[in-house]
């Protein structure tokens, strides 16, 4: 039984992907960091522009998340629910709270760490970088691949890891290979995206209105 509500509760979170809103999503913000951390490293650190970004890094990354979730909601309601329904796994809402608190950390460590660890960098390999590939591969493989079941998400975290590798090799300034990082990650999921909501929309057409009366 308890087997089954497993399987049962993998399935609707897995509906969550199943137009690739979520993934024009995530690429947009991926995109939004890797035009901050671009411009953090094209204006330099003594420019009070790039002062006032990073400080703003927070903000950046709170504004995504919630303008993102808020993008997703406004699409599904308008494309995916009146094809396939509106469908939800009820979850306890203290539990749910605590994992957005720890995925937004999470996140915001990550898109810190050139920040925060930036003297760790050598001449031949950006630690900063391969840490970073890593752990973004890490994060989508475990909580998007294996625990909702989304077998693109593997890919993902492996383009990832390979990425933040070669690029930690690169040579070039942090900001730039890690602007460059997350704009290839954001072209991927926004690529993927498109192509899962154009399949879905062909393979969904919206019902005709009193088709069944």
């Amino acid at each position: 039984m308890e087997s089954k509500m497993l399987d049962v509760e993998q399935r609707v979170k897995r509906y969550w992907y199943t137009d690739g809103i979520a993934e024009l999503s995530s690429g947009g913000i991926f995109l939004l960091l890797g035009f901050y951390f671009a411009s953090q490293e094209y204006l330099k650190e003594n420019s009070l522009v790039s002062g006032l970004l990073q400080a703003g890094l927070v903000i950046v990354l709170v504004g995504g998340i919630v303008g993102g979730r808020w993008l997703i909601k406004a699409l599904k309601s308008q494309l995916t629910y009146p094809r396939t329904g509106y469908v939800e796994y009820r979850v306890n809402k203290q539990n749910l709270k605590q994992r957005r608190v720890i995925v937004a950390i999470v996140a915001a460590l990550i898109a810190s760490f050139s920040l925060i660890f930036s003297e760790w960098v050598v001449s031949y390999l950006d630690l900063t970088l391969a840490l970073t590939g890593i752990l973004v591969g890490l994060i989508l493989i475990v909580l998007q691949g294996r625990q909702f079941g989304v077998g693109r998400f593997y890919i993902f975290g492996g383009v990832s890891i390979l990425l933040g590798l070669t690029l930690a090799f690169s040579g070039l300034p942090n900001g730039y290979s890690l602007g460059l990082f997350y704009g290839l990650m954001g072209f991927v999921f926004a690529v993927s995206g498109a192509i899962v909501l154009n399949q879905y929309l062909r393979e969904n057409p919206m019902p005709v209105e009193g088709a069944h009366e």
